[in-house]
């Protein structure tokens, strides 16, 4: 260590050539007065390193955080430091859009799934209804057969029950009318024995007739 650190002649001979840089637009040139003092080209491009990051995070720092992006970086111009603010923000812009594209892919296919669960209620409710349906038209159908079946049935029963009547009222009606015929063959075997037996009655009234006629006349007879 010189004497120049000892006592600080450097750190004021670099100042002053920083001051002189700023002026000249950065440039360092030292001057033997000032490299007699100690003064470096380094440490006065540290200097002035050290107040561009300052004035940059004063100016730009706050941006830089919000773009995610540290404070200036060592010998970083302004241009630069904007470069990589903008570069943090369009990455998370980036992230932002990623972010919601996939949140609304999210919703989407919650959405799909809603939907999808709807139709599928809808299937199964319109599933439900036709097996309502067909078991409301098959029980109607058993019905309908049934009736029909009880209704044959029914028919058929009255039909035997018809035949069966008709068939003893013409039984009836036969048995009735061989009665009459023999009722009749037996009037008229009373009525010709009626007969018979009057002619024969007709015949003794007149012998009996003739009888006490000739009686009669014979009684006149002793009678003269």
């Amino acid at each position: 260590m010189d004497i120049n650190s000892i006592f600080g002649f450097d750190r004021g001979a670099n100042r002053e050539a920083a001051d002189y840089a700023r002026q000249n637009d950065g440039r360092i040139e030292l001057n033997p007065i000032q490299r007699f003092f100690g003064a470096d080209e380094e440490d006065v491009q540290n200097i002035l390193n050290t107040e561009q990051r300052k004035a940059l995070n004063q100016e730009l720092g706050g941006a830089a955080a919000l773009a995610g992006r540290s404070g200036a970086l060592n010998g970083e111009t302004r241009t630069q430091m904007q470069g990589r603010i903008a570069a943090g923000q369009r990455q998370m812009k980036a992230a932002e859009e990623s972010k919601q594209r996939g949140y609304q892919k999210e919703d989407a296919a919650e959405a799909l799934r809603q939907t999808l669960a709807v139709g599928q209620q809808g299937i199964d409710a319109n599933a439900a209804e036709g097996r309502l349906q067909r078991a409301a038209a098959q029980d109607q159908y058993l019905h309908s057969s049934r009736t029909q079946e009880a209704r044959y049935a029914h028919e058929r029963s009255e039909g035997r029950l018809d035949r069966r009547h008709a068939a003893e009222i013409s039984d009836s009606k036969d048995s009735l009318q061989m009665q009459l015929a023999i009722m009749q063959n037996d009037l008229a075997e009373k009525r010709m024995d009626y007969d018979r037996e009057t002619a024969r009655m007709d015949k003794r009234s007149q012998a009996i007739a003739q009888l006490m006629s000739g009686i009669g006349a014979l009684g006149g007879a002793f009678a003269l």
